[in-house]
């Protein structure tokens, strides 16, 4: 399947998602309260901290091999049921153990719910990696977006009738089960059970990178989130909860799906030995046009949006979504760093980086902790711009970019984005930043806001224009096309 095409289903299925999670998001936000949130999120921060144990990215090995052997196969999948067993117990230990530990029973009811997930994920790994290897993003895209509207209706339906915070771990877990059981049943040719350690080496040298790496960043993230917890409160952990939860809805929606499908492209190129340059370029200008107005936009509206969406008792949230998407711009400047480290072999190096960032970033988070919440989220901006220094150098030199490649890919989408986020930006000004600022002037500001976008992309020939038009012509062929069927 061609790279436009894969980012065709997985948009779309992406867009079933962001609709189910962002409803589903906006009901429970009026059933549940911060703490409820915040008993959740610091159950979910123990439970993630936990899977360090299993954070070795061995799909990462399965898309990246340029020769997938069936003992590299084996050894990947033993060695992933191992962790996932050890993962599985260790959460449950702790949920039957440690409430006391952790402050509050509830934790450790969820704790033992959620302790099934890392079972579940024995069974979907190998289906999963080989069809994101094969490219089957329209069956991924799919499974995802049906995973999600099982969860979301069991978490509400739940949350309606009175199971609290209870209602989200259950909820999780019926997701985990339809997925296991989708995958096994539509990439039943991927399915083995087969254990093998024959090539234990190479998967433990390539995973162990990938725990240094991805692993040391879930660590400070959880213990980030947990402090926050009990330095400040549980409310406080709800409240930073929501901001980050609808932060993630759209990075994880937009950035992170993107990214997935490019590192199916770019470890083509690597394995056929093309330099990554162009494409680099070109993705960084579509990126940055995309999500550039998308983030900047966010923080300009949080607080009307996060009362007209989730209503007065989550205005807290407000502030720390917007110090987040101001932090996502920055990030979004150095996208796809994860990929070309692993499709170029520098995890190791990548590694060490990153153990550097989190711990910066860690500790200017618990600084801002003993402060105030927001001062806390803003923290993730000094980690955000700290990232970028860090790694920018690095991505330069794997794929044989300079500033005078990006810089005029980064021109391009700030002009695009002051344009679309001007009208938000007058409103708000108008109105003295005001969460109560009338729906009706915000939608008109957003509207404004796409059409001026849409117009300064054609004026300035930014490469997104050119796959707006692409997708567009696509679309209207194909609805020609129905319509000429008999």
């Amino acid at each position: 399947m061609s790279t436009r095409r894969s980012l065709a289903w997985m948009a779309a299925a992406q867009g079933s998602y962001f609709a189910l999670q962002f409803g589903g998001s906006v009901i429970l936000a009026r059933l549940l309260t911060p703490h409820d949130m915040g008993v959740f999120a610091i159950a979910l921060a123990v439970a993630g901290l936990l899977a360090l144990i299993q954070a070795f990215g061995l799909n990462s090995l399965i898309v990246r091999e340029a020769e997938l052997r069936p003992s590299l196969v084996a050894t990947a999948f033993t060695i992933n049921a191992a962790l996932g067993l050890v993962m599985a117990a260790a959460i449950a230990a702790l949920g039957v153990f440690g409430g006391a530990l952790l402050g509050d029973a509830g934790v450790a009811r969820v704790l033992l719910i959620l302790s099934l997930l890392p079972l579940l994920a024995i069974f979907e790994f190998l289906p999963a990696a080989r069809l994101e290897r094969e490219g089957g993003f329209r069956t991924l895209a799919i499974l995802k977006a049906a995973r999600s509207a099982i969860a979301m209706g069991l978490t509400v339906g739940l949350a309606f009738a009175g199971y609290s915070y209870m209602s989200l771990a259950w909820g999780q877990v019926a997701g985990a089960v339809f997925n296991a059981l989708a995958l096994t049943s539509v990439a039943w040719r991927h399915v083995s059970l087969r254990l093998s350690l024959r090539e234990w080496r190479t998967v433990s040298r390539f995973g162990g990178q990938m725990l240094a790496i991805s692993g040391v960043n879930t660590f400070a993230d959880r213990v980030a989130e947990i402090l926050l917890g009990r330095i400040i409160d549980l409310a406080a952990l709800g409240l930073y909860s929501r901001a980050s939860s609808m932060f993630n809805l759209l990075w994880n929606n937009i950035h992170i799906v993107l990214a997935r499908v490019f590192l199916v492209d770019f470890a083509d190129l690597a394995r056929r030995g093309v330099p990554f340059r162009d494409r680099y370029v070109r993705v960084v200008a579509v990126m940055t046009g995309l999500l550039w107005p998308a983030f900047a936009g966010l923080a300009i509206l949080s607080g009307p949006f996060v009362q007209l969406i989730y209503g007065p008792k989550w205005l807290g949230a407000a502030l720390p979504l917007s110090m987040l998407s101001i932090a996502a711009v920055i990030l979004v400047s150095i996208t796809m760093t994860w990929q070309i480290f692993v499709v170029s072999g520098e995890t190791g190096r990548q590694a060490r980086i990153e153990t550097a960032r989190a711990g910066f970033g860690l500790a200017l988070f618990v600084a801002g902790c003993f402060v105030n919440l927001t001062a806390a989220a803003a923290a993730k901006i000094g980690d955000a711009l700290f990232s970028y220094a860090l790694y920018r150098p690095h991505v330069r030199r794997m794929t044989g970019t300079s500033g005078a490649d990006l810089w005029p890919a980064y021109r391009k989408s700030a002009i695009a984005a002051g344009a679309a986020v001007t009208p938000a930006t007058a409103l708000m000004i108008a109105y003295g930043g005001s969460p109560q600022t009338p729906i009706a002037y915000i939608a008109a500001a957003i509207g404004l806001g796409v059409l001026l976008w849409l117009l300064v992309l054609r004026l300035i020939a930014h490469p997104l224009h050119d796959e707006i038009v692409r997708v567009a012509r696509r679309l209207g062929a194909r609805a020609d096309a129905l319509k000429a069927a008999p």
